[in-house]
Parts: structure tokens; C-alpha cells; sequence
């Protein structure tokens, strides 16, 4: 039995970090006592005292497991006597008997109770003696009481957005650009910028080589100063196996403080140079990327993707709307532990996000507490809003059967080119298809929320730069 978690869905899944308690309940002939103290609304004290004939059979199983198996000198394995046992593994009996009792007593106490934890705080127990009742003492976080209310009808607003031509053309330069390949540059064209140079460049100050400047074979896209400020501007026009002599002075911010504000002197030869070329805009290019017949149907197909992008924009920009409302309606206390875990979830993520880019684990910074703060607010609000539209779908009996948790699968897997039994046994070995439950769930209250809602359609404002943001996406 797991340490039951409530959770919100909204940013995705928690991961389980719910206390691993585990055993058979103590029998019920040999009745726990258990006491609840309200300390505030998400916080309580669980009081635990078993009765001393329940410590008293733990305390002698445990010697007896322990006699099975030690060796004490002087006397065979299984026949050393119990006060020996004693003297010597008193406080190593005691502990494990403490263990056992907590987690036989903990998890189906709460359960008794009704009582749902997302994290326990601490757990204190007092000296385990034979002949004495055990007592332990536990601060358990629980979700707050939330009354659901003034839920339906909410006034909301869903912003109309159109794809633009040039918006279209746009992208179809992004898919030239992401096609393009590279070209030696026509003989004695000098180079310039966005060409792919390769060279050999010697540094030097006051006649002295700089060794961390001075480079063989180094790669250049010109354009971008990526070598030293100022640059590429220098050796612009440079023609392939030309050697020229380069004065520069370093701005006073270069980063190696050594060389700040001084002149140096570069020799640079240029080895190779390629230039970018596109492809043609034409039904080929179409035909390349696709079962496109022509060119038209390829830009049909990216209007179509973009409108489709436009929307999810706005359909997310109500659920947005809608979790604002129901924030402002809702005043509560939340649990600390839900809020850090939110923080991870989201931490972890953006760590994530660098490692797909190709970066090193090992060399990005874990994150601070500065970096935590500055998360917080939004981890908060999600937080808030999961636990809000949990309440509303306890209300209006909002469920996933398995059937729809099937299909929901079903199309992700076609999403993802997986075969149906592949992602769902990905989901199995994760943990995550009761999350994934949990967020179908929370998405058909949205449903619920809209189709009660009052939702006026109205044109975005000009301001608006999410199509820009649309068009760079691919």
C-alpha cells in the first residue's frame, strides 16, 4: 500500500515521493488507538499508540528472526540464548520493531481515519519497551477543504485569430532554410557574411603568441562573431588560401580579463569556404518534403497546421481565463510539498530541455533557490487550479473509465508512431497511467466549464504577436 497523493494534473504528473510504508495492518483483536488533531486546514497530527501485547509479539518476532540468523562466538547459529540476544542487539531489535510497527499501523491508520496525506512531514516515536504501550507522533500535510463554488456560467472571452499569406510564405522560407545545403562559393568571391568558413588564425600581443586565441582549422559562420568581437567584419572579402594580417582592439567586457581593452594583432588564412544554398521554391521542393502533389498543396497543408495552432492558442488562452476566475473565487491555504514538487516538475523539465539540445547533464548547474523563487508563483497557481478543478470534478462526477483512457492512449501512440501495446507498457513501467487518468479528468471539467460558460468571440487585439510565435514553430 502507497501513501496516497492528491495531486494536481494541470503541468502534468508529480513524481510519486509518497513515504514507502508498507506491511500488513496489526491485529485488529490488539485495537490501535489513533488520535487526529486539526493543527490548520492542510496541516494535521496523527497520534498512534499501540497496546504493549502488539509491541510486546513484534519484539519477539524480531528476536526470533534474529537468533535464525547471527553468530555470536561461543555459541551455534540458532541456539543463542535470548538475554544474549539482548546484551548485544538491543538497540538494533528496538529500531526495526519501531519500523514495523510504523509502517503497519501508519498508512491503514490514515485509511481508517479517511484521511487522504500528500506528504508527511515528520514522524516521532517514542522508546519501544516491552511492557509498555508504543506511541508515535506524525505531521501529515492533507489537500485543504474546498467548497466549490459560483463555477458555472463564467463570463470568458476567445480570441478569433486568421492566417495571413505572408505568414505562410514565411514559413515555407523557414523549410527552405532548414533544407538548405552547403556549397563552395564560386571561385574568387571573397567571403562574406552567413558563409562557412574555415580557417587558421594566429594571435598575437605585443609579438607574443596567445595560445587560447591562436587556433587551427576553426569553424566560422560568418556574421555571427563568434570567434572575438568585430571580427568576421575584418576578414570580410578574404578569397579562399589568402593570408591577411588583422588589427583589433578588444572591447574592455572580453571575458578573459587578460586580454580586456588590448590590441591584438591576428593572422588569419582562410582554408575553405561554403556558402548556404536554398532550395527552389517550386512543386520539387513540395515533393521532397512530403506526399505533396505541388507546391499549393504543401502551403494548403502548413495554413492548415497553422490555423489548427492558432486555435489550440486560444482554446488554451480560455482554460487560462477560466483558472484565473476560479482562483479569485477560491481562497485557500496550499500545501507546502505540492508547490516544491510543482517547482521540481518544472525545474526538471527545463533541465530536460537543455540535455535534448545535446548538452552535457553533468555540466548544468543545479538550480538554486533563487531559480526556485522565481518559479514559485506560477507553480503556486497551478497548484491552486488543480486542486480547485479536482473539487469540481468530485462534484459533478466527473470520471475516465478505462475505455476512455484506452483511446486516449490509442492517439497518442498514433501521434507518436508507437504501436498501442509499446507506449502503454512506456506508461506501465513509468508510473504514469493514473496521471494520465488524472489529466483526461481534469481536461473534461474544462469541457464542463466551457459548455456552461459565456464565451464572446471577439478579433485579437493588434498588439497581439502570437501569430508571429506561431509561424516560427515547426
Amino acid at each position: 500500500m502507497r501513501l496516497k497523493l492528491a495531486e494536481p494534473e494541470i503541468e502534468g504528473s508529480f513524481p510519486r515521493k509518497g513515504l514507502n510504508l508498507r506491511g500488513s495492518y496489526v491485529k485488529r483483536g490488539q485495537m490501535t488507538n489513533i488520535q487526529v488533531e486539526d493543527v490548520s486546514d492542510i496541516k494535521k497530527k496523527i497520534v498512534v499508540e499501540v497496546p504493549p501485547e502488539t509491541v510486546a509479539e513484534m519484539l519477539d518476532a524480531e528476536y526470533r528472526d534474529l537468533k535464525k540468523t547471527v553468530q555470536v562466538k561461543g555459541f551455534r547459529r540458532g541456539k543463542v540464548p535470548l538475554e544474549i540476544l539482548r546484551s548485544y542487539f538491543r538497540e538494533k531489535v528496538e529500531a526495526d520493531a519501531t519500523r514495523k510497527i510504523i509502517e503497519q499501523t501508519f498508512e491503514p491508520g490514515l485509511e481508517e481515519k479517511k484521511i487522504t496525506a500528500v506528504s508527511v512531514i515528520k514522524i516521532e516515536p517514542e522508546s519501544v519497551q516491552a511492557d509498555k504501550a508504543f506511541r508515535y507522533t506524525a505531521e501529515i500535510e492533507v489537500p485543504p477543504p474546498i467548497e466549490v463554488k459560483d463555477y458555472k456560467g463564467l463570463k470568458l472571452k476567445k480570441y478569433l485569430r486568421e492566417v495571413e499569406e505572408d505568414q505562410v510564405d514565411q514559413r515555407l522560407q523557414n523549410l527552405r532554410e532548414r533544407h538548405a545545403t552547403l556549397s563552395p562559393i564560386p571561385d574568387k568571391r571573397g567571403i562574406k557574411d552567413d558563409d562557412h568558413v574555415v580557417a587558421d588564425i594566429k594571435a598575437r600581443q605585443d609579438g607574443r603568441e596567445i595560445p587560447d586565441l591562436t587556433v587551427s582549422d576553426y569553424h566560422l559562420e560568418l556574421g555571427r562573431d563568434f570567434y572575438v568581437p568585430g571580427f568576421d567584419e575584418k576578414i570580410q572579402g578574404l578569397t579562399v588560401g589568402e593570408t591577411s594580417q588583422v588589427h583589433l582592439d578588444l572591447p574592455d567586457d572580453f571575458p578573459r580579463k587578460n586580454l580586456a581593452g588590448k590590441a591584438v594583432d591576428f593572422s588569419v588564412t582562410v582554408k575553405e569556404a561554403k556558402e548556404r544554398v536554398m532550395p527552389e521554391l517550386d512543386d520539387d521542393f513540395a515533393k521532397d518534403l512530403g506526399e505533396y502533389k505541388n507546391l499549393e498543396e504543401l502551403k494548403e497543408s502548413i495554413r492548415k497546421e497553422m490555423q489548427v495552432q492558432l486555435e489550440e492558442r486560444s482554446t488554451k488562452e480560455i482554460e487560462d481565463q477560466i483558472i484565473d476566475a476560479l482562483i479569485e473565487k477560491h481562497s485557500f491555504d496550499v500545501p507546502e510539498s505540492m508547490v516544491e514538487k510543482q517547482i521540481d516538475l518544472v525545474l526538471d523539465r527545463t533541465r530536460q530541455s537543455f540535455v535534448n539540445l545535446g548538452l552535457d547533464p553533468s555540466r548544468l548547474p543545479t538550480p538554486g533557490q533563487a531559480e526556485r523563487d522565481q518559479v514559485r508563483p506560477s507553480a503556486t497557481r497551478t497548484v491552486k487550479a488543480g486542486l480547485i478543478l479536482n473539487a469540481i470534478a468530485e462534484k459533478e462526477d466527473v470520471e475516465i473509465s478505462d475505455e476512455d483512457l484506452e483511446a486516449a492512449i490509442k492517439k497518442r501512440a498514433e501521434e507518436l508512431s508507437f504501436s498501442v501495446d509499446y507506449l502503454k507498457d512506456q506508461l506501465e513501467e513509468h508510473n504514469v497511467l493514473e496521471d494520465m487518468r488524472s489529466s483526461l479528468r481534469q481536461q473534461k471539467v474544462f469541457d464542463v466549464l466551457k459548455d456552461s460558460a459565456e464565451i464572446v468571440e471577439e478579433k485579437a487585439p493588434s498588439s497581439d504577436e502570437s501569430q508571429e510565435e506561431e509561424v516560427e514553430k515547426e
